[in-house]
C-alpha cells in the first residue's frame, strides 16, 4: 500500500508569515502549535512534505544557503519533538516565470508522490492561502484551510474562486486533531466549511 502524507505549507501554517517575506533565520518564528500537531501526525504514520512558494530567492531577498540554514533548523526542531520532515520542495521562482512549481500548480506535489509513493488521495493538503487548497485539490488530497495566515478569507470569497476545503481549522494543532479523528478516509465525511 501507498503512503499517506500530510503536505504543508510553510509561512502562514507552521511559521509566522510576512508581507515583506522571510528572509532569514532570525525572521522564522515557528507557531507554538507547530511541533505538537507534526508529532501527531508523524506518529501514526503520515510522511510529512513541505511544499513551499519561496519567490523571495528570484527576488532576491534570500540566499539559497539561508534558506538552507531555515531548513535545518526547522528539521531539527521537529526532530527533536520526536517527529520528522520528510522532504520539502520549494518553487524559486517569480510568479511572473509561471513555471510549473509555483503554487496553485502542482508540480512539486506530484513529484513528491512519486519519490516517496504517496497515494494523494489518501493524502491532506494543510495550507493557510486559496493557493494551497487549490493546490491540494488539483492534486486529489483532502484540505484543510488554517487561520493563521495573513489574509483571512470569507466563505463567500472562497465559494466565489470554487474553493472548498473540506474543513477550516484556526491552527495547525486543531487541523492535526481533526485528521486523527476516526473515519477521515472518504470525502463523505467531511463536513463543508467545519471550523474546528
Amino acid at each position: 500500500m501507498k503512503n499517506r502524507a500530510i503536505f504543508l505549507d510553510r509561512d502562514g501554517t507552521l511559521n509566522e508569515d510576512s508581507r515583506d517575506y522571510i528572509k532569514n533565520l532570525a525572521e522564522f518564528r515557528l507557531f507554538r502549535e507547530t511541533l505538537p500537531a507534526l508529532k501527531m501526525l508523524h506518529a501514526v504514520g503520515y510522511l510529512l512534505i513541505i511544499i513551499t512558494n519561496q519567490s523571495a530567492l528570484a527576488r532576491g531577498l534570500i540566499t539559497e544557503a539561508e534558506l538552507r540554514r531555515i531548513h535545518t533548523y526547522l528539521k531539527g526542531e521537529v526532530q527533536k519533538a520526536a517527529a520528522e520532515i520528510t522532504d520539502i520542495y520549494i518553487c524559486p521562482h517569480h510568479p511572473d516565470e509561471n513555471c510549473d512549481c509555483r503554487k496553485p500548480k502542482i508540480a512539486n506535489v506530484l513529484r513528491a508522490a512519486e519519490e516517496h509513493d504517496i497515494d494523494c488521495q489518501r493524502s491532506y493538503f494543510i495550507g493557510d492561502s486559496i493557493k494551497d487548497i487549490q493546490t491540494g485539490q488539483r492534486a486529489g488530497c483532502h484540505t484543510v484551510l488554517v487561520e493563521t495566515g495573513i489574509r483571512q478569507y470569507r466563505d463567500g470569497e472562497l465559494r466565489q474562486k470554487e474553493v472548498h476545503p473540506d474543513c477550516r481549522c484556526r491552527d495547525i494543532l486543531a487541523a492535526a486533531e481533526y485528521i486523527m479523528q476516526p473515519k477521515r478516509t472518504d470525502t463523505s465525511d467531511f463536513p463543508d466549511n467545519h471550523l474546528a
